[in-house]
């Protein structure tokens, strides 16, 4: 993995680093999703593609709590915890992509402004969102742990609209979700010049998990709505079935992007 040889991994740039908003990996993760398993149409799934990818319209959407840090600042887990927690949501699709499945997101968002930088510097194309979810306390009446019957949920607005809004009743454990079937990742890192002799990057990249460990996961039925506004296009998506609701931790570790290839389609002169 090339790296630039001047000091400092993002902005801003200091002597001593210590200002950075996302720090150099590897970093880890620890995560509690409640999520379902949707069928889109296939018409209104490529719809929010871009053209080298296609789909059947398989799709995958989520809210999660996440605690994450890099190598550099686990001390922020007590310093700062509010620089190692943050919310998600976001909206996958199985496509393929030169004869091989990927997972790809076409739409994600946070609630941090650091999740949101490191997100970028992988291809994911998250926004900042209002995110809640569901939790559970293991002294709370009736919330206190995963059971049959447990209801939870979970919504993401931004702006003046609703994206989307998950519900989810456990009804049984899992020995896995259906996620795992999608393949690996497939982002796009997309930093558009704005001079002369610049360069015009996009990449397609697959995000490489170097560990990973699944909790106790518990799969029941799931509503799904989604929403959108005038600057997210999710309301685009048509869901055709919600095959089902899931609920499970999950730990892994993430170090660097695999290149799958440089893709500049078209250069536009601007004038």
């Amino acid at each position: 993995m090339l790296q630039n040889s001047n000091n400092g991994f993002t902005l801003p740039l200091t002597k001593n680093d210590k200002s950075q908003i996302v720090f150099p990996p590897p970093w880890y993760y620890g995560v509690t999703y409640i999520s379902a398993h949707v069928k889109f149409t296939r018409e209104s799934a490529n719809m929010v593609l871009p053209e080298f990818l296609t789909t059947d319209g398989e799709g995958w959407v989520y809210i999660a709590d996440f605690i994450s840090t890099s190598e550099n600042n686990w001390d922020y887990m007590y310093q700062d915890p509010d620089l190692v927690q943050y919310m998600e949501g976001a909206i996958g699709l199985k496509v393929n992509f030169e004869g091989k499945n990927y997972l790809y997101f076409p739409f994600m968002w946070v609630d941090k402004d650091w999740a949101l930088v490191r997100g970028w510097l992988d291809g994911y194309p998250k926004k900042i969102a209002k995110i809640s979810m569901t939790k559970l306390h293991p002294l709370l009446p009736k919330y206190n742990k995963a059971e049959a019957g447990l209801k939870m949920g979970g919504y993401a607005v931004r702006g003046g609209g609703v994206l989307l809004r998950l519900q989810v009743e456990l009804k049984e454990k899992a020995d896995s979700v259906p996620l795992r079937n999608f393949g690996p990742f497939l982002n796009i890192r997309r930093f558009a010049s704005r001079g002369d002799n610049e360069e015009d990057l996009y990449e397609v990249v697959s995000r490489v998990r170097d560990e990973s460990i699944s909790g106790e996961i518990w799969k029941g039925k799931a509503t799904v709505e989604l929403g959108g506004y005038v600057n997210d296009e999710v309301d685009l998506l048509k869901v055709e079935n919600v095959m089902g609701g899931y609920y499970y931790t999950l730990y892994f570790k993430v170090t660097k992007t695999q290149l799958l290839t440089k893709n500049i389609q078209n250069v536009v002169k601007v004038t």
